[in-house]
């Protein structure tokens, strides 16, 4: 299989799933983590048993998929089914088969699952910790939580992460950080117009103008390299500081309970356990395991109350990041969760 530069438009992908739920601005974010691959007929796209990194959608030509009992499900670019990725199981249940030129699109299978997570979870998250009226810290927030410094955090932690910001008020002329000193702190401007500059040999040299949800100083919080600019504000305005020592114990902090499948049947012997799926209902409808429920993730907070205490939920499908996020949710509740491994 050979990559190429082959124009993916936004509107291309919009009718394929997980995509259809995304906003624009996440859609742009998946497509730059992925490729096109033009691969000629008869070549083998992966074979059951493969662990990849990468879920594949078929956009043009056709593919067999070929199961453990040599059952062959031929798909073609044009069926309803190739709305859903090609198998989107680690490792892959099926193999598949090109059987004629065809292209494909390749999406980076851990991007996608945060990008989901943000997407499903980020507007309750940010709704959470600031009220209607504050208007100006919900848009700080979102445009943190877009941000790729952000998405190292474990999601189940990014909630913690944002109570840890600590406010602080900026004067025009007051200069925030200057180029060459040794910071600690990470700085996002809720309010407020700000001017990052750098000295060089010929004088000062103006690098950009930063505004609201625009943030500064991350080398702080993942080296202990210098400044590299300077920033002074050119308004008065707040800024939201945050440590490097409270995002580093974040970042490494556990906080979930993992299980295997032996074990949940295990569990399922001596306890009352519910299956929970929190992927979109699309996802769940394509496949999904026998006697679980289905609460999506951007659902799920308004749904605890209908659910029992009495029983632990096992956090089950191929949802990655969801199914931490979703974890933790359940558990800040009150509720016993773990999550099912493969």
């Amino acid at each position: 299989m050979s990559s190429e530069s082959i124009q993916v438009s936004k509107d291309s992908v919009k009718s394929l799933i997980p995509f259809n739920s995304l906003s624009d601005n996440h859609i742009d974010d998946t497509l730059k983590h992925a490729r096109t691959i033009r691969v000629a007929s008869g070549k083998m796209v992966f074979k059951r048993g493969d662990v990849t990194t990468e879920r594949y959608y078929l956009l043009e030509g056709s593919v067999d998929l070929c199961d453990a009992d040599f059952n062959i499900t031929p798909l073609s670019a044009d069926d309803p089914e190739s709305a859903h990725a090609l198998d989107p199981h680690n490792p892959h249940k099926v193999s598949a088969v090109t059987t004629s030129d065809t292209v494909l699109l390749a999406v980076d299978q851990k991007h996608l699952d945060l990008v989901l997570t943000w997407d499903q979870a980020g507007n309750y998250l940010v709704t959470d910790l600031s009220s209607k009226e504050e208007m100006a810290e919900r848009d700080w927030m979102s445009c943190l939580l877009e941000s790729s410094l952000i998405s190292q955090v474990p999601p189940a932690n990014i909630q913690k992460l944002f109570v840890t910001f600590a406010p602080m008020k900026a004067e025009k002329g007051e200069l925030i950080i200057e180029q060459g000193e040794i910071g600690d702190l990470f700085y996002v401007i809720e309010q407020g117009i700000a001017e990052v500059t750098r000295r060089t040999k010929t004088g000062e040299e103006v690098l950009a103008r930063l505004g609201p949800g625009d943030f500064f100083g991350e080398e702080a919080l993942i080296s202990d390299s210098t400044r590299n600019a300077s920033v002074r504000m050119t308004l008065d305005g707040n800024l939201m500081c945050l440590e490097k020592e409270q995002f580093t114990k974040l970042l490494h902090e556990p906080v979930l309970q993992f299980i295997t499948p032996d074990e949940l049947q295990q569990h399922q012997a001596n306890e009352n356990i519910v299956l929970l799926d929190v992927r979109l209902q699309t996802e769940f409808d394509h496949e999904h395991s026998n006697h679980a429920i289905n609460i999506p993730l951007g659902d799920l907070r308004k749904e605890l109350d209908k659910l029992d205490k009495s029983s632990t939920y096992a956090i089950i499908g191929e949802s990655g990041a969801r199914a931490e996020l979703g974890a933790y949710l359940l558990k800040e509740a009150g509720f016993d969760a773990v999550i099912v491994k493969s």
